[in-house]
């Protein structure tokens, strides 16, 4: 059934082609059963692309979800992309977890200091849980133009990456994003999209504040040999890349 409710383009294109035939084979033979079962293929096909218009899932809803953030990249509005995330969002990443407040803070700035020329979803796949009410989408992104750090770092250019995103609803047919995973980034990505760490700051976590350093798996802050660390030589080797 889910051929029908998510995507009916092959069995209408399939019904149509029937069709086509059985008109074809009446007008070569004039016998009336050609024009009954064209009749009724036409009619299954109207049938079934009702269906699918109609009929939306929640493997759908959660793709039109990840299609709302890639316009809402692409035109850097980091507003509307927090719209689509819940209160408790968290970047997760190699099992340590930034908490909500940061994850939003992070996504508001490294979205709006951005700009994109390209942003291409492809392999998407989505998944519901009819009794948990909580979901999946794992997909590809590639992307093009730059990319505004924190203390003015930066890049631009174009890169493939691989995400994962966990989904909830938070009412009926509202589906919306409270983890956030990177599976494949390009080398220092979290540095490039504005992963929280300010250098010398006491405790890390965005200004210094150690309510907004990034977690690990038992919700304690990372300490200075945290995966999210800017350390003296990894920042002067990013400006020198910007210097490039």
């Amino acid at each position: 059934m889910s051929m029908f409710s998510d995507d009916a383009t092959l069995p209408v294109g399939a019904l149509l082609l029937v069709a086509a035939a059985c008109f074809l084979a009446l007008k070569a033979r004039q016998e009336g059963k050609y024009l009954i079962w064209g009749l009724s293929a036409v009619a299954a096909a109207v049938l079934t692309a009702g269906v699918e218009w109609f009929w939306v899932t929640d493997e759908e809803r959660i793709e039109a979800v990840v299609y709302d953030l890639r316009r809402s990249l692409l035109a850097s509005d980091s507003a509307a992309m927090l719209a689509h995330l819940t209160d408790d969002v968290q970047y997760v990443q190699s099992g340590e977890s930034i908490p909500p407040l940061a994850t939003r803070t992070m996504i508001q700035a490294s979205v709006g200091r951005s700009k994109f020329d390209i942003v291409r979803v492809r392999g998407l796949q989505a998944s519901a849980g009819r009794r948990t009410r909580r979901g999946k989408a794992e997909f590809k992104v590639f992307v093009r133009g730059s990319v505004q750090g924190p203390l003015g770092l930066g890049g631009s250019g174009a890169a493939d990456t691989t995400w994962s995103l966990g989904f909830e609803e938070t009412k009926p047919g509202v589906w919306k994003v409270n983890r956030i995973t990177p599976i494949s980034l390009p080398y220092n990505a979290a540095l490039l999209t504005g992963t929280p760490r300010a250098p010398g700051g006491p405790g890390g976590g965005i200004g210094g504040d150690p309510s907004l350093a990034p977690t690990g798996p038992d919700n304690e802050a990372i300490g200075r040999r945290g995966r999210f660390r800017f350390d003296r030589k990894s920042l002067g080797r990013e400006r020198g890349r910007a210097g490039e």
